[in-house]
């Protein structure tokens, strides 16, 4: 039975959560140090080094969040208003990069969000912070008009991200959910990305997708999957990494997050934008009760991420 359109967006926000603290144990670790602590991966929360406490979330998480309360505040995506949720959102301790607490405590001082994704590099960052947290905009718009989709996703992460790749990413990620949201039946793999081709006809992330394909053809190991890309948090390293794991395991998603943490790398951000992706696609009762039951449920926990997905789900956006 499909699932439906409140159990997908609820999916979709839990599964990102769920890949995130999943991949937080195992940050910057590479696929060979996560296989000798885990020789049947790693399948199960532990405690997290970069974590305000076991069984809770990430920056991921955090801006995903803060970003889906400021669609429904503004029954839309606005810049300023993004900008305004993640700086009023912001906790240093889980887990951001240095770019990233520079920028949003320069938002918290009044910087212009405009302008505050440069002031670190002129050509703004291509790293995959877009891409983790945009899944709000894909439930809402990534399967609608490309032009529109463009525009709230640079909106949605202007004001940290301002550079070619790292809008593309984000693009992509928000338009493959928007795919799988909308898909009636479990969809193949060359339809996905024949369409996200379509998106980036100039772009790295081309190559990348072109790259993808190639490793779905001939089935190829996770072993390959982080030599061609490596995992790491430039978004055309990471994001193509996302996305085979939620394409090679589509038909099990909690198998595809467990294939996404376990590759190496940015581990919690690559799960995060794996599970949003499945998610999307499968709704919310595939997720194990053991991830259930342990993530974090305080005030901007478990629960509340439900609601947020759930109003999301309800609402008309501009």
């Amino acid at each position: 039975m499909q699932a439906t359109r409140k159990s997908r967006f609820v999916g979709s926000l839990l599964g990102c959560t769920c890949g995130d603290v999943l991949g937080s144990a195992v940050e910057m670790q590479t696929r060979e140090q996560i296989l000798q602590h885990y020789p049947d991966l790693l399948r199960d929360f532990q405690p997290a080094e970069r974590s305000i406490g076991f069984g809770c979330y990430t920056d991921d998480t955090e801006m995903t969040l803060a970003l889906a309360r400021s669609i429904l505040r503004y029954r839309g995506v606005d810049g300023a208003e993004c900008a305004a949720a993640y700086a009023e959102a912001f906790t240093p301790e889980r887990g951001y990069g240095r770019s990233a607490i520079k920028i949003l405590e320069a938002l918290q001082q009044g910087a212009d969000w405009r302008t505050s994704g440069t002031l670190l590099f002129a050509d703004g960052s291509f790293g995959n912070g877009g891409a983790m947290r945009i899944a709000p905009v894909g439930l809402l718009y990534g399967h609608g008009d490309y032009l529109l989709l463009y525009e709230k996703v640079k909106a949605a992460i202007w004001m940290t991200h301002t550079h070619a790749e790292a809008i593309d990413a984000a693009l992509l990620q928000a338009r493959a959910i928007g795919l799988l949201l909308t898909a009636g039946q479990v969809p193949d793999w060359r339809q996905i990305i024949g369409q996200l081709l379509w998106y980036v006809p100039e772009s790295i992330l081309n190559s990348s997708l072109q790259q993808l394909s190639g490793l779905l053809e001939r089935d190829a190991s996770a072993d390959e999957v982080v030599s061609t890309f490596g995992c790491g948090v430039r978004s055309a390293d990471s994001w193509p990494a996302a996305l085979w794991a939620a394409l090679r395991y589509i038909d099990n998603p909690q198998a595809a997050i467990v294939q996404a943490v376990n590759l190496g790398g940015d581990t919690d951000t690559i799960g995060a934008m794996t599970g949003a992706l499945v998610g999307a696609l499968h709704g919310d009762e595939w997720i194990p009760r053991s991830w259930f039951d342990q993530l974090e449920n305080g005030g901007n926990g478990r629960d509340e991420l439900i609601a947020v997905a759930e109003r999301l789900a309800a609402i008309s956006v501009r």
